[in-house]
């Protein structure tokens, strides 16, 4: 990581506790560095940038680089220059100097710095000593020079530094082994975790926890799991993020010699019963793909199931497919920024999903009808691409005015599709779970149906594991119809919801967007809003008072927004 923090260099050490409590010197300009650690190889992998791992302030000057084959405190500089396997690459802002071993980069405002790579024949254990020093503008850079070479008889004072590049071998590397210990942790409880490190080589271990694979991502504010503290052994010094494991990390930095590390995670009285893997790898190169490395999983043992999560998809004027990624939160249901999932949408005179679209692009997919009548299905992937490509269901589509995908009335697992006719019959397509013929021969679901301007699927709203549709009226009433899991008769009587639903120029069911296992609802006022109407799970009254959507991307982006998924 590089960093560079626009404060006084001696203040900025000490306080970032950089230089083990020592006040750096600075230089004329202010100007001072933090090295990090020793760079260790692979042969024929990765490389090591010679520049500091932190600075302070801005440089103006030039930072000078010198190789030795031996350490770096005789001013003769007899064992100058590169070790043989190892090379150096030096970019347009660095140059190498008349001493042999030794390379000057400009240093103006950034900071710059040679490469080393190992090449696939470096024998294990090849070592170049690194010193730096840094000469500000105006200063005399020979000096700077025999500080570098030197640079093992300075102390860590922000203006000198000595390291080393070590050649390593994937064998050699291999001796290093790590065993995690990951008991089940309960919901409202905590747990002692370890790890055991055998430490052949200086290293830096990192223990990092998500969720495993199957699950979705967490949010930071669900995900109560915490790190509270960690134990380690002599030979190891350890910190650790605290809060939430959704950005928890455990880091340790470890030298030769065994030890165990114990971490006590404990987890709120309602956290889900996720199954987290704790990965593990221990850092011996700094670049390269042979670290050791270690994952075990574990529990969290609680009642509360880990719910799904859902994407509220949304067409604009511009054609652009977006989608917002729900949370699960009824404060703010949708993370603060949008993803465009495809162009061209505009295409379509009808379009609607068939099943809410999870977080993980599952679900029924989508189908839009084109001008020509033509219907087309997309279906979700299961991966970070939301969409495959669209296949065509066929053609006479035009007879319908009204296309609603209704989740699965029917019960047989599969999305379902309603078809109203400009004589105002509703028919139903039962979906038959096949891409290239996503649905069976349509049936006559009843006549009557043309007093309405808006039809959604609304997933299960009252509960009782069925999914029910909404239909508004032309005067602005909102009717539910209780699923009945019957194709023949997919719903019961309908019950009045409320008037003043005209407000509304669309309207949706995303799914559960509140993680109380009841599809939810979304809508957008005439004048671009989106509201939220929690589903109660009652049949009388299905939804909760609204409320207002924030933080769910650009205003002027939704706004636009002509057709809600």
């Amino acid at each position: 990581m590089r960093r560079i923090l626009a404060v006084s260099g001696s203040v900025a050490l000490l306080a970032a506790g950089a230089l083990a409590g020592a006040v750096p010197a600075a230089a004329a300009d202010d100007f001072a560095f933090d090295m990090g650690r020793d760079w260790t190889l692979m042969p024929g992998e990765g490389r090591a940038d010679l520049g500091p791992e932190s600075w302070y302030n801005e440089a103006d000057g030039t930072l000078v680089y010198a190789l030795s084959k031996k350490q770096l405190n005789d001013p003769s500089w007899a064992a100058g220059g590169v070790p043989a396997g190892l090379e150096v690459s030096l970019d347009s802002n660095c140059r190498k100097a008349s001493t042999v071993g030794v390379f000057l980069c400009n240093a103006d405002g950034d900071v710059s710095y040679p490469e080393v790579s190992a090449t696939a024949t470096a024998a294990d254990g090849t070592t170049a000593y690194v010193g730096l020093a840094y000469a500000p503008s105006g200063t005399n850079v020979d000096k700077a020079v025999k500080e570098a070479q030197t640079a093992a008889t300075f102390s860590e004072d922000g203006l000198h530094a000595a390291r080393t590049v070590t050649v390593r071998s994937a064998e050699h590397v291999a001796q290093n082994t790590l065993a995690l210990n990951t008991p089940t942790l309960k919901a409202g409880g905590s747990v002692t975790q370890s790890i055991t490190v055998h430490a052949v080589d200086t290293g830096r271990l990192s223990i990092m926890f998500a969720p495993s694979e199957g699950q979705r991502g967490w949010e930071e504010s669900e995900a109560d799991i915490r790190i509270d503290s960690v134990s380690r052994g002599d030979n190891t010094s350890c910190d650790h993020t605290l809060g939430s494991l959704a950005y928890g990390e455990i880091y340790c930095d470890v030298t030769p010699g065994d030890v165990t590390i114990d971490y006590t995670l404990s987890a709120g009285a309602k956290t889900a019963a996720w199954k987290v893997d704790a990965a593990a790898v221990y850092e011996v190169y700094n670049w390269g793909t042979h670290n050791p490395e270690t994952s075990s999983s574990f529990v969290i043992d609680s009642p509360y199931p880990v719910r799904p999560h859902h994407l509220l998809l949304a067409r604009g004027k511009d054609g652009l497919l977006r989608s917002h990624y729900g949370t699960g939160s009824a404060s703010q249901p949708f993370r603060d920024s949008d993803e465009i999932v495809g162009h061209g949408w505009n295409i379509y005179n009808q379009l609607t999903k068939l099943a809410p679209v999870t977080v993980q692009a599952g679900g029924g997919g989508l189908v839009g009808r084109d001008t020509s009548g033509v219907l087309w299905h997309y279906r979700t992937t299961g991966d970070w691409n939301t969409l495959a490509g669209r296949t065509k269901v066929g053609g006479g589509w035009n007879a319908y005015n009204k296309l609603a995908g209704v989740t699965d009335v029917t019960a047989d697992g599969r999305a379902d599709l309603l078809a109203r006719d400009k004589s105002g019959v509703l028919w139903l397509y039962k979906g038959t779970g096949n891409n290239t013929a996503p649905f069976a021969a349509r049936t006559k679901v009843g006549g009557g149906w043309g007093v309405y301007n808006e039809l959604t699927g609304a997933g299960d709203v009252t509960g009782d594991g069925r999914a029910d549709v909404l239909a508004r009226d032309t005067s602005g009433v909102l009717w539910l119809y209780k699923g009945t899991g019957k194709a023949a008769t997919p719903f019961a009587a309908r019950t009045r919801v409320g008037g003043g639903w005209s407000a509304y120029r669309s309207i949706t069911s995303p799914g559960d967007l509140t993680d109380d296992g009841r599809a939810d609802l979304v809508v957008q006022d005439k004048s671009g809003v989106l509201w939220l109407y929690r589903a109660t799970g009652s049949a009388t009254a299905p939804y909760a008072a609204r409320v207002k959507v924030t933080g769910a991307g650009d205003t002027s982006t939704i706004s636009g927004y002509n057709t809600l998924l």
